[in-house]
């Protein structure tokens, strides 16, 4: 148990991914597609088209619920369809000095599953839930029935 309290205490930057992919918001959807399918991530970083701007988020969710099956009279095709137009945008994004609990906490709040970790206005990471719980798979086993 000693280790579940220290994961959840420690900073979001010891468990987000470095690695991330961004994607262009004039890209189209079969693009993003392709790009998660290649880096086997859910979800992309979508770049701002200038300084004004700010940084957006597709994920797979996104596409089906706005692509693949938006509704009975709503049509696009992922060949078509530019990413900006199906996006969340305004990112939450956190500091990589935020505890995990706390960044758990917010994703529950705002029910999504990632947030983007900034250093000043510069994305820096990504955590999603899927990194949190595979950090707890890596904990050692607990057995409450080993005497001591």
């Amino acid at each position: 148990m000693d280790q579940l309290i220290t994961l959840r205490t420690l900073p979001v930057s010891a468990l987000m991914q470095k690695d991330y992919h961004t994607i262009k918001g004039s890209s189209t959807v079969a693009e993003a597609l392709q790009l998660m399918k290649k880096s086997g991530e859910s979800g992309l970083v979508v770049e701002p088209r200038n300084e004004d701007d700010c940084y957006g988020i597709v994920t797979e969710k996104d596409i089906l619920e706005k692509v693949i099956d938006p509704g009975e009279d709503l049509h696009r095709d992922p060949w078509n369809t530019p990413v900006f137009q199906i996006m969340s945008k305004p990112i939450i994004s956190i500091n990589p000095s935020m505890r995990i609990k706390y960044a758990l906490r917010l994703m529950k709040r705002t029910n999504v599953r990632r947030l983007t970790v900034m250093e000043g206005n510069k994305v820096i990471g990504v955590l999603n839930m899927t990194d949190v719980l595979h950090a707890v798979e890596e904990l050692p086993a607990h057995d409450d029935h080993i005497a001591l």
